[in-house]
C-alpha cells in the first residue's frame, strides 16, 4: 500500500540534508509512494526538487510556533492525507508536530543528520518525547551524541539508518578528461577534496599537508566546492607558489567524474554530519583519508579502505597521503575494499528499505512492495 509522505525543510542553503531529501524522495517515488517537499520559496531545494520532478509546496516557514505556518501545514497534511511527515530541524519538528496533532493525522519522523547534542531543555523534551513518533540518526556516533545530553529520550524511538547513494552513478568511465582540461599530466598523483570550503571541513590542514607532500612527491590537488574560505585558499596558493599545482574547480554537478579522475580523496573535517563524499569516492573505487571524528570511522575502515588520522594534524595527514600515493598496490586494494563496503552498507536501496520499514511500522499499513 503506497504511503503519502511529506518532507519539510526550512533551510535556504543546499547542503547535505537537502541532497539527502532529493535522493530519498526520488527513490520513494520510484517505489510508488507519493512524496511532497515543503520548503522555502526560491530556495535551492525548491529548484532541485522541480528539476527532479518532485512535487513542491513553497511555504515561508517562520518562527518556532508561528500559528500561520502551523495552520497552513495542518491544511496540507489533511488535504494530502499524509501518513508520514519527515523533518530535519527542531523548528520544523515543532511546527509540523503541532500541525499534525491539529489535523489528527501523520506520524512524525525526526531525521537527525548532524553530530550535535540535543539541548537538555523543556521544549526539547516536549518536542522529542511528545510530538515525535520516531527519530532517525544517520550514524551510531550521531545517536550517541544525541543521547549524551538527553538521557530522557526514549531510546526505542531511535533508529540508525546510514545514508546511501546510487552506486550506478559512480560506476562510470570518465565522461571527459578533467585532467586535460585543468592541465594535470596523466601520470601525476592527484589528491581530491570535495565539499564546502569552510572551517568545518579542515581544508586549512589539507593545504598545509599538501605543502609537505610537495617536498617529496610531484602531486597535484583538486578542490571541488565553493564557500567562505575561497579567498583565503587563493592567498595560500599564491603565498606558497602553488599556482598550477592546486586547482579550484568551484561547484561541480558531475561529482562522479571528479571522483573517477582523482587517485585519493581527503576529507579532513573537524566535525561532520555524515561525509557522503567518502561514500562517493569509495563507490568510485578510490581510497579515502579522513579524521577520527563523529561517524567517519563508521564509513572508512582504518587501514582497510583508507586511513584515519587525528583532526587538525597536517603532518600525519601528509604522511597518510604519501603512504597511499607511493604504493599503487595498497591504493588499489583500499579502493576495491571501499567499493565492497559501499555495496554492502551504503546503497540507496538499503537506505530506502530501512526508511520504508519504519514508515510502514509507524503508519500501521502493509508493505506490498517488500523486496
Amino acid at each position: 500500500m503506497p504511503l503519502n509522505i511529506l518532507f519539510i525543510n526550512s533551510i535556504t542553503i543546499y547542503g547535505g540534508g537537502e541532497v539527502w531529501m532529493i535522493t530519498a524522495a526520488k527513490e520513494l517515488i520510484k517505489r510508488g509512494h507519493s512524496v511532497t517537499i515543503v520548503c522555502r520559496p526560491a530556495s535551492q531545494l525548491q529548484k532541485y526538487a522541480l528539476q527532479n520532478k518532485i512535487p513542491v509546496i513553497s511555504l515561508k516557514i517562520r518562527g518556532d510556533i508561528d500559528p500561520v505556518t502551523i495552520i497552513k501545514l495542518s491544511r496540507i497534511i489533511t488535504k494530502k492525507s499524509i501518513n508520514i511527515i519527515l523533518t530535519n530541524m527542531d523548528k520544523e519538528l515543532r511546527l509540523s508536530g503541532i500541525a499534525s496533532k491539529i489535523s489528527g493525522r501523520g506520524k512524525l519522523v525526526a531525521r537527525h543528520g548532524i553530530d550535535f547534542p540535543l539541548k537538555n531543555k523543556l521544549h526539547y523534551r516536549i518536542t522529542y518525547n511528545y510530538l515525535t513518533d520516531s527519530i532517525i540518526a544517520n550514524s551510531e556516533a550521531t545517536k550517541k551524541t544525541m543521547l549524551k545530553n538527553a538521557p530522557w529520550i526514549n531510546q526505542n524511538k531511535i533508529n540508525v539508518i546510514y545514508n546511501g547513494i546510487n552506486v550506478n552513478e559512480f560506476d562510470i568511465k570518465v565522461t571527459y578528461d578533467l585532467r586535460k582540461k585543468v592541465g594535470i599530466p596523466e601520470s601525476v598523483p592527484l589528491i581530491g577534496f570535495a565539499g564546502r570550503l569552510s572551517v568545518q571541513k579542515g581544508i586549512k590542514y589539507l593545504l598545509e599537508a599538501f605543502l609537505l607532500i610537495r617536498n617529496s612527491i610531484n602531486g597535484h590537488l583538486l578542490i571541488s566546492g565553493t564557500g567562505e574560505l575561497e579567498n583565503e585558499i587563493k592567498d595560500f596558493i599564491f603565498k606558497n607558489k602553488l599556482q598550477g599545482f592546486v586547482h579550484l574547480l568551484g561547484f561541480r554537478d558531475d561529482i562522479n567524474n571528479v571522483m573517477k579522475t582523482i587517485d585519493l580523496l581527503v576529507l579532513p573535517s573537524l566535525w561532520e554530519g555524515f561525509g557522503i563524499v567518502l561514500i562517493e569516492a569509495m563507490a568510485s573505487g578510490k581510497p579515502c583519508i579522513t579524521t577520527r571524528i563523529s561517524s567517519m570511522p563508521e564509513i572508512v575502515v582504518d587501514n582497510i579502505s583508507g586511513i584515519i588520522v587525528p583532526p587538525e594534524d597536517s603532518f600525519l595527514l601528509s604522511e597518510a597521503c604519501k603512504k597511499i600515493l607511493t604504493n599503487k598496490e595498497l591504493a588499489n586494494r583500499m579502493g576495491a575494499e571501499g567499493k565492497r563496503i559501499v555495496n554492502e552498507k551504503f546503497t540507496i536501496e538499503k537506505m530506502t528499505d530501512n526508511y520504508e520499514r519504519i514508515f510502514y511500522e509507524l503508519s500501521g499499513r502493509i508493505n506490498h512492495h517488500h523486496r
